[in-house]
């Protein structure tokens, strides 16, 4: 082989070697920047009221573990049939990764205070972001709190917010980890409801 020969397929193994280090160092997707150019903002929101159907998100670790998150974002007509919300166009699975990385870290904790103040708690874990309170706040697609109170008493709702899968196989409603301090406190609150104006 010639000088220049050697010269090169050196040169060509160096370039190599430096398109495989730049890969391997790439920096990972930015999951709050993909939520935005992946346009879940037409429909969410984190950390301010979503202005579209969908509900706002600070608080869905709460309700959803990755692996739920992976499959919703994955299909979400294999979920919820009746779902409005689209299958979402993925350039890669670490860009999926990366906006659930950035959803499961948005959330804010739960205060301890708040543990005996159902309606405290209904804010804290974003119950709101789904659930109307007599036709304030919450999305059209889920039951409002008040309307519920009315046609449920609080056996039910104790049974239904310790595990809502139990009571209606197949329900979207999530199981949230709440102690029996807090679901007590919330059954009393939204029982309350029944009767307010």
């Amino acid at each position: 082989m010639s000088f220049a020969s050697r010269l090169i397929a050196t040169g060509s193994l160096v370039a190599s070697v430096v398109l495989v280090h730049a890969a391997g160092s790439a920096a990972p997707p930015d999951g709050k920047k993909l939520f935005t150019t992946k346009a879940c903002v037409a429909c969410h929101n984190v950390g301010a009221p979503s202005l579209g159907p969908g509900p706002e998100l600070t608080q869905v670790a709460y309700q959803r573990d990755p692996t739920w998150l992976r499959a919703w974002l994955t299909d979400p007509q294999k979920i919820k049939k009746d779902t409005v919300m689209p299958k979402p166009n993925w350039g890669s699975q670490a860009e999926m990764d990366a906006v659930i990385d950035y959803l499961l870290k948005s959330k804010r904790p739960i205060p301890t205070a708040d543990s005996a103040n159902g309606e405290k708690l209904i804010s804290d874990y974003g119950c709101n972001t789904c659930h109307a309170i007599r036709k304030k706040g919450g999305k059209p697609q889920f039951p409002d709190l008040a309307v519920e109170a009315k046609q449920h008493d609080a056996a039910f709702l104790d049974r239904w917010l310790k595990n809502p899968s139990a009571v209606k196989k197949g329900t979207f409603m999530a199981t949230f980890p709440l102690t029996d301090t807090q679901r007590k406190a919330l059954v009393q609150y939204i029982v309350t409801l029944a009767n307010k104006k």
